[in-house]
Parts: C-alpha cells; sequence; structure tokens
C-alpha cells in the first residue's frame, strides 16, 4: 500500500452532510460553518472508520489547517488516534504520511527543492547558543511547520545548525 493522498471531496455546513462523500481512505470534507469547524476524514490506514478532526480552537484542543492553491492542504500537528486502529499519520501537501509504516519514506518522498530566499529565512531565524521550535519559525514566517521542519534538519545535515534531543527534538539553533 501506498501512501493515500487527500482527496477534499466538499465543503459541507453540518457534521452530518460529511458521510455521503467518504467513501475510500483519505477522503476528507471540511465542516465550514462561519469558518472552518471540523475536517472529516476517512481514515487513510484502511480501517473504513471517519475520523473527525477539530479545527476550533473554542471547542477545545484543536489541529490547524493550512489551505492554499499552491500547497493544498496541510494540518498541523500529526493525528495519533487515540482509539481504534490507534494511526499516526500527517497531512502536508495533500499526502498522508503514516507513521510506522511509511516514516521511512517520509523525508525523501516530500523533499523539493526550497527557495534560496526560504532556506535564507528560516536560517535566520535560528538563534545562536539556544533553540527555538521549528513550529514558532513557521509562525513567524507564515508558513507550513512541515516544510520549515525539512529546512531545518536540512541545515541540520549540512552543518549549519543543530538540533536539540530528548524534549528538545523540534527545536533547532544556529552553528
Amino acid at each position: 500500500m501506498i501512501n493515500p493522498k487527500l482527496t477534499l471531496k466538499a465543503t459541507v455546513l453540518s457534521r452530518g452532510a460529511a458521510s455521503n462523500y467518504l467513501k475510500n481512505p483519505g477522503d476528507a470534507v471540511i465542516v465550514d460553518r462561519q469558518g472552518p469547524r471540523w475536517l472529516i476524514l476517512m481514515c487513510p490506514c484502511g480501517c473504513g472508520e471517519e475520523f473527525p478532526i477539530n479545527l476550533d480552537s473554542r471547542a477545545g484542543p484543536a489541529w490547524r489547517l493550512y489551505k492554499n492553491q499552491r500547497t493544498g492542504l496541510s494540518l498541523y500537528p500529526s493525528v495519533w488516534r487515540e482509539s481504534e486502529c490507534k494511526s499516526h499519520y500527517i497531512i502536508w501537501r495533500n499526502k498522508i504520511f503514516l507513521f510506522n509504516r511509511y516514516d521511512e519514506n517520509f523525508y525523501d518522498s516530500t523533499r523539493k527543492e526550497e527557495s534560496l530566499h526560504f532556506i535564507s529565512a528560516v536560517r535566520e531565524q535560528l538563534p545562536i547558543n539556544e533553540f527555538v521550535s521549528f513550529y514558532d519559525i513557521a509562525e513567524v514566517l507564515g508558513e507550513i511547520p512541515w516544510d520549515v521542519l525539512m529546512v531545518c534538519r536540512s541545515l541540520v545535515r549540512e552543518g549549519f545548525a543543530d538540533e536539540g534531543s530528548d524534549k528538545f527534538r523540534g527545536f533547532f539553533g544556529r552553528r
């Protein structure tokens, strides 16, 4: 099985209307009532369950949906189902990456040529002698967190940055 693709089927006004559109793993519907409230996803693992993902911070812990014509849909942070199939995945640029099954392909298959301007902008956000979260850098730059994470990890591989360890994994600093 390859990584399922996220396929946005519709935008609807109510949760009840979403099920009609969800047939295959990765099919998704946005419930939008004066702003996105839910992303309803047919679980990408193939278990056949519909999984609601909260996008409205007024209703409790919420994910952030990034949506534009150029990059498609991305969701932050990752989704980790605590019941049923216990799938763990991220949605990034209309692709779904299931961890513990496909994570070895994650970095290579998502690489794209980043512009020098973007790489420089990320590097400029890296502090010297301390660490900052890739998510915080993404917020400052108005970028998708997964894109910033990939640039930060690239800067580490090239010797321009360091990544923290343990509870500071995902935090980066300039060398």
